[in-house]
């Protein structure tokens, strides 16, 4: 398993350049504009990753604040 936040960020970095490189040369798309896609897509997955976690953490506290008021036994 690669686990990112322990990789130095030149290792990170060289392996975007190659990402975008490779799916340039394969797609045919210049390299500019394959990487303005991943930015687009990757913002996109990060709102909705953001919304998703805002949500659990709001349920967690409800069901939080359930059992310390009683209403909920577990």
């Amino acid at each position: 398993m690669i686990r990112l936040w322990t990789m130095p960020w030149s290792t990170i970095a060289s392996a975007g350049r190659f990402a975008v490189r490779w799916l340039s040369v394969h797609t045919g798309l210049p390299a500019l504009l394959v990487g303005a896609v991943l930015v687009v897509v990757g913002y996109r997955i990060l709102k909705k990753t953001a919304r998703f976690a805002v949500e659990v953490a709001l349920v967690a506290a409800l069901l939080v604040a359930a059992t310390s008021a009683g209403w909920i036994r577990w």
